[in-house]
């Protein structure tokens, strides 16, 4: 008698599992395409316009350090531009897995879900904590909807592992 993870029998109630698979897929691969996207596009735009970000400021009311804005931001910028990238492998390894119905390429969307979501009871705790309402139930909203998407590919992973025989698409 251990954990045991909930599975449905359709996405998002009218989808069949490969379906709703395959379309969270590609709504994660886009997301991440433009994420990325964003990061290079703000890391040219702040090699480009530095100086002025930095003049701008110190002009300001609010007194920040500029000299270390710069590294800071390109860091920072970095390091989102490479999870966007490893999450766009993740997103188009989780389509591929689901349209050629192989379970082990579902593995690593799953994975990635299951610390997203710990990070994301972690954020909870600390809006708790610091009575922050609205990051809190915003926070529940989005921790009830990953739960539920992950629900579906897990389903859709212990289908395949089943031996079901899935329809052509």
């Amino acid at each position: 008698m251990g954990l045991t993870i909930p599975t449905v029998e359709k996405a998002c109630i009218v989808f069949d599992l490969k379906t709703g698979t395959i379309i969270l897929g590609v709504i994660n691969l886009i997301g991440c395409v433009i994420g990325a996207i964003a990061c290079l596009a703000s890391l040219v735009g702040f090699a480009l316009l530095g100086d002025q970000i930095k003049d701008a400021l110190k002009d300001s009311e609010v007194p920040i350090e500029t000299e270390d804005i710069g590294i800071v931001v390109y860091i920072t910028l970095s390091i989102v531009f490479v999870i966007c990238a490893f999450y766009i492998i993740i997103a188009s390894l989780l389509i591929h897995g689901a349209r050629t119905g192989r379970p082990g390429f579902l593995t690593p969307w799953i994975v990635l879900t299951v610390i997203s979501m710990g990070f994301q009871v972690m954020n909870l705790i600390g809006s708790l904590i610091s009575l922050e309402w609205g990051t809190l139930f915003s926070t529940i909203f989005g921790l009830i909807i990953e739960a539920y998407l992950f629900v579906c590919v897990y389903s859709f992973k212990k289908q395949l592992q089943g031996g079901e025989v899935m329809p052509k698409a």
